[in-house]
């Protein structure tokens, strides 16, 4: 099998096998394979110049195609994305050059983190393999929410890989009129909404002023699903840079309650987040108690969390600006790094609400796990006892040790304790079911 490499990014190969000729979608970054690691390296071949690859369609790291070729020491691999298919009716509108984009809009320029909203990606080749993970979309009708995606090149992918249904999120008003012409050219493929989906269903009365939105607005022409049966909707997109932590605990707590969005069914959630949330989110209890926290439970309790894709900052807009930040310690400097915008799957868990959670005791579960983890270097026994009297045997039936502390138990071990609390009546009629009560929705306040 002969092939001919182009240095553009994304390409159509002719692939020569045997006696067929197979049209593969081609991304021009090659993996170098050593042992049963990937690492990343840059492949230079010439225009028009050959190669003799071998094809291999099973190779252990990935499920995906790899092409396998020797040059000196080393075993080449590009990976294989599937092919697109083009979107039919007119011609897409052309997408200025990221260049000409950065000069007209100053939001893509290079700031400080304290300044960066959104970060958008320009890069075609990083967002097709963005919408790679995201499986087969031609076969799947399930409605798409596209989380600000700026001029729209994630957007091109997603209609490039065959997906019908888009509702459009975006919540910056200068980048508006690129999904409208998109939303144009493809009729009934593409809706536009001027919202933030982290502004759905804010608390209060009055009315709601975009870009906050409702969710019967946003969900009108999706048919509500049981929480067993599958996604509802899939959302593709970046946690907005701005209290990403709060955003994940406003999430957990509309699970929990199953209000909002979820009242609908679950929701898939495709985001890019930073690594220094990633790795919170994803810590372990009891090894480092700073990282270890209450959101952290809360996320691992409420999803199935996937790593798809880890990516450097300097791929998306606006670059970051690193400031003169000094740690104390080289520990903290090593704990908090955040060199990388981290795609994440999270999804609800199905069996979330089958041992005795439930909507109207969720905002209980909420207040147990943040005031046990406001100090989780505390004994546990030493916390419990001051507000649920007589615990201790609760925590003995658990097999918790005596001298463990807040922070050392799983989420599931949190989930148990309150399971049992709930079961031996501890929580009914007392101050610590009101408190709970009140204190979640004013923070679903704030959030909102």
């Amino acid at each position: 099998m002969w092939l001919f490499i182009s240095r553009s990014p994304i390409m159509m190969l002719p692939l020569h096998l045997g006696r067929q000729k197979v049209y593969s979608r081609f991304l021009v970054t090659s993996k170098l394979l050593q042992e049963t690691q990937l690492h990343s390296h840059s492949l230079s071949c010439h225009r028009n110049s050959g190669v003799r690859w071998v094809y291999s369609a099973a190779y252990a790291v990935t499920p995906r195609s790899v092409l396998l070729c020797t040059v000196g020491q080393y075993r080449l691999g590009v990976l294989l994305l599937p092919a697109r298919t083009s979107v039919s009716g007119p011609q897409l509108p052309p997408l200025p050059s990221t260049e000409e984009l950065v000069r007209k809009h100053g939001c893509l320029r290079r700031a400080f983190k304290s300044r960066i909203k959104n970060k958008y990606i320009l890069d075609p080749a990083l967002a097709a393999v963005v919408v790679d993970h995201l499986g087969d979309l031609s076969e799947n009708k399930q409605w798409i929410f596209e989380l600000n995606p700026g001029p729209g090149v994630v957007t091109r992918e997603l209609l490039a890989a065959g997906a019908s249904r888009i509702l459009i999120l975006e919540n910056d008003r200068l980048f508006l009129p690129y999904s409208m012409a998109l939303a144009k050219h493809v009729r009934d493929r593409v809706y536009v909404k001027y919202a933030d989906f982290f502004r759905i269903d804010p608390m209060g009365d009055g009315v709601i002023k975009q870009p906050a939105i409702s969710s019967v607005e946003l969900f009108n022409k999706i048919q509500p699903a049981h929480w067993k049966e599958e996604v509802v909707v899939r959302v593709v997109g970046m946690l907005s840079q701005e209290k990403e932590k709060t955003h994940l605990r406003h999430l957990c707590y509309r699970i929990l309650e199953r209000s909002s969005l979820f009242e609908y069914g679950r929701m898939e959630l495709n985001l890019f987040i930073t690594e220094k949330v990633y790795n919170m989110i994803t810590a372990p209890p009891g090894v480092d108690l700073v990282i270890y926290e209450s959101t952290s439970i809360l996320c691992q309790a409420c999803f199935d969390i996937q790593l798809l894709l880890k990516e450097p900052n300097s791929r998306f807009l606006p670059v970051q600006v690193k400031g003169q930040t000094t740690y104390k310690h080289k520990a903290n400097a090593e704990r908090f790094v955040n060199d990388h915008m981290c795609l994440v799957r999270l999804t609800p868990k199905v069996a979330l609400f089958d041992q005795g959670l439930t909507p109207q005791n969720g905002s209980q579960f909420i207040f147990l796990v943040r005031q046990l983890m406001a100090k989780p270097r505390a004994k546990l026994t030493d916390r419990m006892e001051i507000w649920v009297p007589g615990s201790l045997n609760i925590l003995s039936d658990l097999g918790l040790r005596p001298d463990m502390r807040a922070g050392d138990l799983s989420p599931a071990q949190f989930m148990k304790l309150f399971l049992l609390l709930l079961k031996s009546g501890s929580f009914h009629n007392t101050w610590w079911e009101d408190e709970a009560y009140e204190q979640i929705h004013s923070i679903n306040n704030r959030a909102a």
